[in-house]
């Protein structure tokens, strides 16, 4: 059964359908399927974290300055990936810093990665996906393209399968006011359609909680006036997680600064801003087993170095 709401989520979450050439979407409002909500859920409220307040920060070297995502790869050790090198990068969270590479394929925009089991799956924004392992690098083509513009990757272990959320052009019969989460089939690495989640810019804009006093008209603009969802480039979805212990999907957007929580069937559960101050392009997501969660940014103007803050889940 269809979620409205769960279009809302597609401001985060960044639609990624594939190009024309690619199997057509269904329409959001006809989507049907696992994960795909058809029905308006209320906001059940923030997110268990508090954003303002990291328990931890790492800073990254200079080679990271450019950070596009984060794997919590062992205890104690994040790995991430940077988007203009075909290099995996292991960080120690004790240490604080890189204590091993891994070249993992050419020089490419390189947006997020996933670990399943001892292999390393690595997503290029043209729909790419690397898989690395012992014995080497493997290409496959996921049937996206660079009009869809793919920026999250992540692996959901409830159903076993990779999800890769973007932020580019809408197929279908979907507006260019929505975005999608596609699963990736096991096998073949391509996308599985119905799009899992089909989200709603606009409805997410409207859900995003508003300063006391501020003006209605003030929550359809981005940070500094930009354009809403209306403008296409409101948000933009940068990562995917799955929190470990709910199921829920988290989608971050670095162009708006924020979080978006869905429900396993896709109804939006709450959104939140993140604070410019330390987040000057939110790029990548990981959770622990415990449901704490990292989020990575990368380098702003200001600091010119990218950074990793750790977020205790609120019990």
């Amino acid at each position: 059964m269809f979620n409205p709401l769960f279009l809302p989520l597609a401001l985060l979450l960044n639609y990624c359908a594939p190009a024309s050439d690619t199997p057509t979407f269904m329409a959001a409002t006809a989507a049907t399927g696992p994960g795909v909500a058809t029905g308006n859920a209320p906001l059940t409220g923030r997110l268990a974290y508090d954003f303002s307040r990291p328990a931890a920060t790492y800073s990254m070297p200079a080679e990271l300055a450019e950070l596009s995502g984060i794997v919590l790869s062992s205890d104690g050790q994040l790995t991430g990936v940077q988007d203009e090198a075909g290099r995996l990068y292991e960080y120690s969270l004790a240490d604080k810093r890189v204590t091993n590479t891994v070249d993992f394929g050419p020089a490419g925009d390189y947006e997020d990665l996933a670990r399943v089991g001892d292999d390393w799956f690595i997503l290029r924004s043209d729909g790419t996906l690397f898989r690395h392992s012992a014995t080497g690098t493997k290409q496959y083509q996921t049937g996206l393209t660079i009009d869809n513009n793919a920026e999250g990757l992540t692996y959901d272990a409830r159903s076993k399968t990779l999800l890769v959320a973007c932020k580019g052009t809408p197929g279908g019969d979907l507006t260019a006011t929505k975005r999608a989460i596609y699963r990736l089939d096991p096998t073949t690495y391509k996308v599985q359609t119905p799009a899992a989640y089909v989200l709603d810019v606009d409805a997410i804009v409207a859900a995003v909680p508003k300063p006391a006093g501020a003006a209605p008209e003030a929550a359809a603009k981005g940070k500094k006036g930009k354009k809403g969802a209306g403008g296409f480039k409101g948000f933009a979805p940068s990562a995917v997680a799955v929190h470990p212990l709910t199921g829920h999907v988290f989608v971050l957007s670095a162009r708006q600064n924020a979080l978006v929580e869905l429900a396993g069937n896709g109804e939006l559960l709450a959104v939140a801003p993140l604070p410019e101050n330390l987040f000057p392009q939110a790029e990548g997501l990981a959770f622990t087993p415990a449901g704490d969660l990292y989020i990575a940014t990368e380098a702003g103007k200001k600091s010119g170095q990218a950074m990793v803050h750790l977020f205790h889940q609120q019990r």
